[in-house]
This record gives C-alpha cells, structure tokens and sequence, in this order.
C-alpha cells in the first residue's frame, strides 16, 4: 500500500475514533441528567412541609352584639398658666403634635431673676449670722432660744429662694402629655394671669370609645372584655379594643350605661367625635365550632382551614363567624377533636405531605365542652 492509502486509512480511523468518543460522552452526560432528575424526585418525595396543628374545638359563646358609639380622646386637656406674666415664646400652633414636656409657652423672667439673686443674698447673710450664733451658742454667750431665731430666720430665707425658683419655673409651659394642639389661646406680647387658657390638647394615641350599653347587656360585660370596633368613615378599618370602664350609673331616660373600650390609634387614623360601632359579646349562648384565627388562610375572596389528614394536607372551604379572643367560629361540616394547621398554612398545597412540628391548642380555660 502506498503512502495515500495509508492516510486515508489513518484519515478513516480518526474520525472513527473521534465519533466513538463524542458517543461516550453524550451516553455519559444523558445517564448523569437521568440519575440527578430522579435523584432530586426522590428526594422532592421525601420532603414534608413543616406544620404546627391546633386542635377544633366546640364551646359555648355569647352571640355578638353590635351597638354604636361616639370617639372620644383618652385624654383632654387646658393648658393653663400657673403664673402671670409676658408671653416672650409660642412656638407651637393649632394641630402640632407635641411630646410630654415639650415647651409650649414662655413667660419673661426678667423680674423674678432680679428677686432671685436679692433673695440669694438675703440667704447668704442669713447664712453667715447662723454660723456666728452657733458659735456664740457653743461658748455659751447667746441662749438656745436666740440661736433659735437666727436659724428661723435663716430657713425662711431659703424658702424665699425656693418660692421665686419655683415661679421662675413656671414661666416654662411644658405639654404634660403626648398629643396634638387643638386651640391657641394666647400669643407673643400678650400679658397672662394666673390661670389664664395657654392651649388646649388631646391625647390621641389611644382613644375611648363611649358606647350607651342596654340594662339587659350591662350584666354580661365586664373590665378587660375585648370588643371589636369599626368605624364606617373608614370604611373597612377595624380595631380591636378592651373595655376600661363600665359606669354604674344609667342614663335616668334612655336606661343606658355608659361604657368605655380603649383603642390603639398610634397612626392617627381614628378621630374624636366620630362616629363607631362596636361588638360585644352578649348575646344568647350558642355552641360553636371554634379554631385559633391563625387556621384561617384567606384567598380569592375565599377562606380556607387546612386538616391534617393522614399525614397530608385536606383543604376545606369555610366560613366564619363569630370571634371570642384568639378564636373563631368556622362554618362547614367540620368536626371538633381533628386538627388544623395555624402555622405554615400558606405554604401548603392540597394533598402535600407534612410533618407535625408542634401543637397550638387553645387554652383550656376558655373551652366549655359539651357534655
């Protein structure tokens, strides 16, 4: 054979070669896809959704009860002067929010610092002729009721000082509470008396909420029950409250008690004067099937609890009800005694496999079983 068989002999060969490694490589890479996809299958098989479980309960509740009612401030106030004088210093105005000891007026202290440093200088002399007389009273040249009378007289010097010290500080005007200016009354230049309006404030942090309870609800309500409030100005804004006070006294024509649930309204959003409607428990008793709010999961326009069923997920349409602290009442052919996912529902999917993680039941106190 020639020198050109033989490369084209060669030539044959290494394509040959080149093809049988590109094959190798393409059944190599095609066995490793396989066995990573059913490596990662088996192990999305074996992956349980951590859950934590609450157990449904049935209770006795009161059925709610919703009466309306007025906001008003958790606390009001006029800031007054202690003090006449010349207003030198206003630096707030009518809607500012001023925090507890923030300065809302000052009055001129020329005058009282003038008395001051003349009753300081009485002190001191006071003070000096005390010393002497102890002295004197030691060597027997004075008698103990004459030394006495110079510490009298010394004593009634420094309340002198403390008495125009003390005025001096009520020339500072300080807010004596959180909370927003409704009112000016009065303004640089003007001449106060003792007594006079400076501004007028409210609290609005917190707010009270004054609802005229029916005598035939009074009975049921106590300090401390929660009472859901809404507000229709603010359409489908909600709060939940505590009742703070429960007047004994009825209104003598209407029959009603005055009650008083307070409110969180750190942003502000609830005015005083208006208008509220709040929900109390003191209805009729009637058993429910209740779950910790956190079994809910709302979705869709929807709402949804989440069983635990044989280690998988069972999702259940519902409806709710009626709300007793952290409970509410759910709706549906739901049985009491089966458990119910509060955390790391929303994660879920229908028929998941989960692991139980924890339990969440509601307290014991607050379960009424039927017999």
């Amino acid at each position: 054979m020639d020198n050109s068989g033989l490369r084209t002999l060669y030539s044959h060969n290494k394509k040959r070669h080149y093809l049988f490694l590109c094959v190798g490589i393409l059944i190599f890479y095609t066995n490793a896809l396989f066995f990573m996809c059913d490596r990662s299958l088996a192990q999305e098989q074996m992956f349980k959704a951590p859950v934590v479980v609450s157990r449904i309960i049935e209770m006795d509740v009161r059925k709610p009860v919703k009466m309306v009612g007025t906001v008003f401030p958790l606390r009001e106030s006029i800031v007054a002067c202690a003090i006449e004088g010349l207003v030198v210093e206003f630096p707030v105005k009518r809607g500012d929010y001023v925090k507890k000891g923030q300065v809302l007026a000052r009055l001129n202290t020329t005058s009282l610092e003038i008395r001051l440093k003349g009753a300081k200088a009485d002190k001191h002399l006071a003070l000096i002729e005390y010393e002497r007389a102890k002295e004197l009273y030691e060597g027997d040249a004075i008698s103990h009721s004459e030394l006495d009378e110079v510490e009298t007289k010394l004593i009634a010097h420094e309340a002198k000082v403390e008495g125009v010290e003390d005025d001096i500080g009520k020339c500072t005007i300080t807010a004596p509470f959180d909370g927003r200016i409704t009112e000016e009354y009065t303004e640089v230049g003007q001449w106060l008396k003792k007594g006079d309006s400076v501004v007028s404030m409210l609290q609005m942090d917190y707010v009270k909420v004054r609802v005229p309870v029916p005598e035939k609800y009074i009975q049921y309500m106590k300090v401390g029950d929660e009472s859901e409030v809404g507000f229709p100005a603010l359409g489908i804004i909600k709060r939940t409250g505590h009742i703070v006070h429960i007047v004994s006294q009825a209104d003598k024509r209407a029959r009603t008690f005055p009650v008083y649930v307070k409110i969180d309204n750190k942003d502000d959003a609830i005015k005083s004067g208006m208008f509220a409607e709040a929900t109390f428990e003191t209805g009729s008793l009637l058993s429910a099937t209740m779950i910790l709010k956190d079994g809910i999961v709302r979705r869709g326009g929807m709402e949804f609890i989440y069983l635990t069923v044989d280690g998988k997920v069972a999702e259940v349409p519902v409806q709710t009800g009626i709300v007793h602290k952290n409970l509410i009442q759910i709706i549906g052919d739901i049985k009491p005694g089966i458990d119910v996912i509060v955390r790391g529902n929303e994660r879920v999917l229908n028929g998941q496999d989960i692991q139980v993680t924890g339990r969440m039941d509601p307290d014991e106190i607050d379960e009424k079983p039927k017999n």
